[in-house]
């Protein structure tokens, strides 16, 4: 029986890593930044992971073979069209005048939604 390597190997590759790392370190200072549990310049923190999460992408892409390239184009394009939708459903809450949503998350919604696009795109071509 031969076992199929690539898909779990694929969740602990650097770019995988560095994007949930990056989303939830942005999601942890937001709620401590809110909450006045820590100073404000501490909502920068997330940048560094995101810095280094863009870096890890674009060293990925180059030394990606055609398959890869496809599975990391599509997360990318199924999170922008999931962003796209939160955004518009932020704006149209806004403007009815029903709350104020949280627009300063919507970085890391987008985060999250490519990780979790790309896990979907990883097990559709194992």
């Amino acid at each position: 029986m031969t076992t199929n390597r690539t898909f779990p190997s694929r969740f602990t590759r650097p770019v995988f890593l560095w994007a949930v790392a990056a989303a939830l370190t942005e999601l942890l200072v937001i709620r401590l930044v809110v909450h006045r549990q820590v100073p404000r310049w501490l909502g920068l923190l997330p940048v560094l992971p995101y810095m280094i999460f863009f870096a890890a992408m674009v060293r990925s892409v180059l030394k990606m073979d055609e398959m890869q390239k496809r599975i990391c184009l599509e997360s990318a394009s199924i999170a922008f069209l999931l962003t796209l939708i939160i955004t518009a459903f932020f704006g149209g809450i806004e403007q009815a005048g029903i709350g104020r949503p949280p627009w300063e998350e919507v970085g890391s919604f987008m985060m999250l939604l490519w990780a979790g696009a790309y896990a979907v795109s990883a097990w559709r071509y194992r």
